[in-house]
């Protein structure tokens, strides 16, 4: 790879490989390496777009393993995104947001506090009376104090279900809202109000004490697996919305005061905090990367004849332009790697990269702008700002909510739906994987209205988070919520009574979200469905659809 690097005269290519060698690892990128060496490059992925990218390498017969990237795939993936950042998509809207509430996001509920000291609301993983969360007490209130910030702890021995109004109303005053989730506690109710305020678009300092690290014991109570990786979903769906609105998430709370300092003294918004300031930024968090990579492979293996997965000069030019739609002449390649005469994967990857970053030439531009003028057209406007979905493959009901062990999809709401013909989507998988969450969100967002169905039967931490987000968001949302019961199990595992009032705890803050924003909420499903089914019809006639 040097030796083919070395070749080039592409100043793209040998910047890439400077940055590659820095963190190279036996001629990989280590996963745990990708983001940094992104950032080196002035680039800043998410969380959740990093998983993409190494799932989107393993696709179609790719040789490496799911935990690292090579040069080749890292310079196509380099390209795919600056090629996002030069042509600065905006953030499109779900197509289930109402157009009433796009306007009234971040300042919606806020009183003003003229001349007061600044208000932080210090909300969180809180603990139990046994064994409470010390964070505020050792940590950030001996901070606040120092920089003259005033704060509103919710923290009491005791949880009532009145505290849930007066807790809304500090948050509503609050100047900027601290949550620090611990793995000591499940923080259901916590991470359902960071999605929320997330959603509606408050400034906001997010950290967890222990990022990568799992919910092993609460309340001196094993949790079980099957509880850590409901959780564990439910923390990697947050983490993947807080990120695509351009947010920070922090795994050090000296790092995070001193950045919640920044905002509250100097006006720095939390999305435009840098390393410099002990942040990791994310720009462009909700855009979908590796599908180059998908579709360069797809290109690669169906045009190799080659036992050995290697391609002639005439199959890699034929394979440039069913990628590119643009011509890569003989003399062209040639002149570029004068000594090769077949082409693995990845310097097929290299080649294309850096042909596609050289600019073509005016004649070239002219010849395309005469012999196919839809090219052209679609090169020179392509890269146009969008601001709504993508109207493609649109769907009325997204079938949202618990998965498992529980059938009401299928059971109760695909039967009523498909007596209406309704449209839906069902994301419903055997199987799932943190690298799923990008294009999960995509499908999602292409619906019209989201149905969440919280079962007594499920945790549905995951579920909890999305919906309280897109509530906040001003989405148009129907919930159904049902409260976990002593009697009935998950999973076939007894539901402790400390487990029962964290996750019941949760729905109550939920149902409490809904309740303000006007969304409808049931306890029965099938009523839930029907008024999802009501509510597309009536808007489908109204529109004269």
């Amino acid at each position: 790879m040097l030796k083919l690097v070395l070749e080039s005269s592409v100043p793209f290519e040998k910047e890439l490989w400077t940055v590659f060698k820095k963190y190279d690892d036996d001629g990989k990128l280590k996963i745990s390496n990708i983001r940094s060496a992104f950032n080196d490059l002035n680039l800043f992925p998410s969380y959740s777009q990093v998983q993409e990218m190494v799932h989107c390498a393993v696709e179609y017969g790719s040789p490496c393993m799911a935990d690292h990237v090579t040069f080749g795939e890292f310079c196509v993936l380099v390209d795919e995104l600056r090629h996002h950042y030069e042509t600065c998509f905006t953030q499109p809207l779900p197509q289930s947001v109402l157009p009433s509430k796009v306007q009234a996001h971040g300042t919606e509920g806020r009183r003003k506090r003229k001349g007061l000291r600044p208000l932080m609301f210090l909300g969180g993983s809180c603990g139990s009376p046994k064994g409470p969360s010390l964070w505020r007490q050792q940590e950030a209130i001996p901070y606040l104090k120092q920089h003259n910030i005033t704060f509103y702890n919710p923290q009491v021995n005791t949880w009532r279900p009145e505290l849930i109004e007066l807790e809304d109303r500090a948050k509503q005053v609050a100047d900027l809202l601290l949550f620090v989730i611990e793995n000591c506690t499940r923080a259901v109710v916590s991470l359902c109000e960071i999605a929320y305020l997330v959603g509606c678009q408050r400034q906001i300092v997010v950290m967890f004490k222990d990022l990568k690290g799992d919910v092993f014991s609460v309340c001196d109570e094993t949790i079980s697996e099957r509880e850590k990786e409901d959780l564990r979903r439910g923390r990697q769906v947050l983490i993947d919305i807080i990120e695509r609105n351009g947010i920070p998430v922090f795994d050090n709370m000296n790092k995070a005061l001193d950045c919640l300092s920044l905002n509250i003294h100097q006006g720095v918004r939390i999305q435009d905090l840098t390393l410099s300031h002990g942040a990791q930024p994310v720009k462009h968090g909700h855009m979908l990367v590796g599908e180059a990579l998908l579709k360069l492979r797809e290109t690669f293996n169906s045009i190799t004849c080659d036992s050995e997965g290697r391609i002639t000069k005439d199959e890699l030019r034929l394979g440039y332009r069913c990628f590119t739609g643009r011509e890569l002449s003989a003399s062209n390649l040639h002149q570029r790697r004068p000594d090769k005469l077949s082409f693995s994967f990845e310097e097929f990857c290299c080649i294309v990269t850096e042909c596609k970053r050289q600019r073509p030439s005016v004649v070239s531009s002219l010849c395309t702008a005469l012999f196919n003028p839809f090219r052209w057209i679609a090169e020179k406007f392509g890269s146009q700002k969008v601001t709504h979905a993508d109207c493609v493959d649109v769907h009325d009901i997204y079938l949202g909510g618990s998965c498992g062990d529980t059938n009401w999809r299928e059971d109760i709401a695909l039967p009523l739906i498909k007596r209406h013909g309704v449209s839906f989507h069902n994301p419903h998988v055997t199987e799932w994987y943190n690298s799923l969450i990008p294009m999960q969100v995509a499908e999602r967002e292409k619906c019209r209205l989201m149905l969440y169905v919280i079962t007594n039967t499920t945790r549905a931490v995951a579920a909890m988070v999305e919906a309280a987000y897109y509530i906040g968001l001003g989405c148009r949302v129907v919930l159904c919520l049902q409260k976990l019961q002593p009697n009935i199990p998950i999973s076939s595992e007894e539901v402790t009574h400390c487990a029962l009032q964290d996750y019941n705890r949760g729905r109550a803050y939920l149902s409490d979200m809904a309740s303000r924003e006007g969304v409808p909420e049931f306890e029965d499903v099938a009523e839930a469905v029907e008024c999802a089914i009501n509510q597309i019809n009536e808007m489908h006639s109204l529109q004269g659809t």
